[in-house]
């Protein structure tokens, strides 16, 4: 379903305004990252999707549902949301509880529930830990029942919001192929994160926020070879990217395959 922010304005009690005119289109399928300094705005943003913070002024549409008129649990229907620190987000003495309470809560029936609680561990990596209590895992394993807690749900929407924070390279990789399977499913993915390696490697389409604005919404390739306004905005450009620059590519490489062949043309 078409997610679409009209317009939208958003301060915290206290006067802080975060987010100032926000207007943003993402289709269904999609995968999409946030990206911009600390402070910027992308998870005041982000949560304006699941109801869990409304827009003072302008809307938020999820398909046909206006995110004022429906509660934070009626949008969990559509939207699954991943907070960034696992121990947030965690409250059952069972990683099986855990990942079951969201599907139980969206309606499915117990075996259905049993069916996508179990491929959710799977995916993450958690099988054997059904009975442990989630806060005796380390922090990875915390973040991945989070993660499976949502992939449980079987939202047309999931967000992550630094997803591979606290991940080590095999567990970046499993979570790269999850990533993959949402796709291939035609769920929308949004991610937002600071780490650029693995965003140019995951993601289509990257939109930047700077001070409550999006000043760059564009495929991973033209994102990129904004150079100054990255620059300008503090974001370190991914290792490919900047190898590309090095080796005097007119255009950075986006994947090592696109390197490697751009590297053999200018040898020839």
């Amino acid at each position: 379903m078409t997610i679409r922010m009209d317009d939208v304005h958003f301060t915290y009690p206290g006067g802080v305004k975060v987010l100032n005119g926000v207007s943003v289109t993402i289709q269904p399928g999609e995968k999409v990252a946030l990206v911009g300094q600390n402070g910027s705005g992308k998870t005041t943003l982000a949560r304006h999707l699941n109801g869990l913070l409304r827009p003072a002024t302008g809307s938020v549409w999820i398909g046909d549902w206006q995110t004022k008129d429906h509660s934070p649990a009626q949008m969990a229907r559509r939207v699954a949301y991943v907070f960034q620190n696992p121990d947030e987000q965690l409250f059952h003495q069972r990683v099986w509880d855990e990942v079951a309470f969201g599907p139980q809560n969206l309606g499915y029936s117990p075996g259905e529930v049993h069916i996508q609680v179990e491929q959710a561990l799977d995916l993450m990596g958690l099988g054997g830990t059904s009975n442990f209590n989630p806060r005796d895992l380390g922090y990875s394993g915390r973040k991945r029942v989070t993660l499976a807690s949502a992939l449980a749900m079987q939202t047309p929407v999931i967000v992550f919001d630094e997803p591979t924070a606290g991940l080590d390279s095999k567990e970046q990789e499993q979570f790269s192929k999850v990533i993959s399977l949402l796709h291939r499913q035609g769920k929308t993915v949004i991610v937002i994160s600071h780490d650029m390696d693995f965003l140019i490697e995951n993601i289509d389409r990257l939109v930047l926020i700077v001070s409550g604005k999006i000043v760059l919404d564009a495929s991973v390739q033209q994102f990129f070879e904004q150079d100054q306004m990255l620059k300008a905005s503090g974001l370190i450009a991914p290792q490919i990217i900047r190898l590309s620059r090095q080796m005097g590519h007119s255009h950075p490489s986006t994947s090592v395959e696109q390197f490697l062949d751009t590297q053999l043309k200018q040898s020839i």
